[in-house]
């Protein structure tokens, strides 16, 4: 069938048809094919349609596929944004060149649509710009960008970064990102930093989140204030869960506070571990 057709199909078919327009127009690598598998893509409310169209841009390849991949990163539909981001991962670090107006765009949300595909792109050069972006001015790029350090292997940099937001940190949503990044990563280097950052603060709630992680890492010297902490606010069975994450089990001197202080678990399953 000639391309023209294809293209019409691709918009005006049933839905098996605009599948199978979509698969063959990867045989054309111009720039109206591209062009329109992207808007499909976009535009098309059936998912197996949109997969389809990433699959053929993907055997297409090329400059004009990672650009239109990045640019169509600004859409609204979550699928397309998650086919763009396959897309991109697909073609690794030829991607990364293409992402410099997005992270250099004064829009914030730009900056986040860039961290996204580094974070699926991946590896080492796509690391050291996330690392970079944790000093990020905007909170919400600087903690996307420090999530996204979960996903990477043991190294020391992202260990010293880390180490820096933790020290430099003193918002709630911040402390509990890198808290969660801490406990993922197990970062057990970090265990006196993380002492010594419970000592300055005065917020429960801020403790809470840095008892969490220390107690998974299995700084246990520290079980009873994490459990005095916890019990200001109301959380001992959320510390508690993270006890027996670390240990497998309540140990005892965390059942002999709660027989101290009177406490009666709701949960079932803590219940049954005492």
């Amino acid at each position: 069938m000639p391309k023209e057709e294809l293209i019409r199909e691709l918009f005006e078919g049933s839905p098996k048809r605009r599948r199978l327009a979509a698969e063959d127009l990867a045989e054309y690598g111009d720039e109206e094919t591209i062009s329109a598998l992207f808007r499909a893509m976009a535009e098309d409310k059936n998912g197996g349609v949109k997969e389809v169209c990433a699959e053929s841009l993907k055997r297409i390849g090329g400059e004009s596929v990672i650009k239109g991949a990045v640019e169509a990163l600004k859409g609204e539909d979550p699928l397309a944004k998650a086919l763009c981001l396959d897309i991109l991962a697909h073609f690794g670090e030829d991607s990364i060149a293409h992402l410099s107006a997005l992270l250099e765009s004064p829009d914030y949300n730009d900056r986040k649509y860039a961290l996204d595909a580094l974070a699926a792109i991946g590896g080492g050069k796509a690391m050291e710009i996330i690392l970079a972006m944790t000093k990020d001015p905007n909170p919400n790029v600087r903690y996307t960008a420090t999530e996204y350090l979960a996903d990477f292997p043991k190294d020391p940099k992202v260990t010293q970064t880390l180490k820096g937001l933790l020290q430099e940190t003193d918002d709630p949503y911040g402390i509990s990102t890198i808290c969660q990044v801490i406990r993922s990563r197990k970062e057990a280097e970090l265990l006196p930093d993380l002492s010594d950052k419970v000592r300055h603060v005065t917020d429960p709630f801020i403790k809470h989140w840095l008892y969490k992680a220390m107690v998974v890492l299995n700084g246990m010297d520290h079980l009873l204030d994490a459990l005095e902490n916890a019990l200001e606010i109301r959380a001992i069975e959320d510390i508690l869960k993270d006890i027996i994450l670390a240990r497998g089990e309540i140990p005892p001197e965390a059942k002999g506070f709660l027989r101290e202080k009177g406490i009666e678990l709701e949960e079932r399953l803590l219940k049954e571990d005492l």
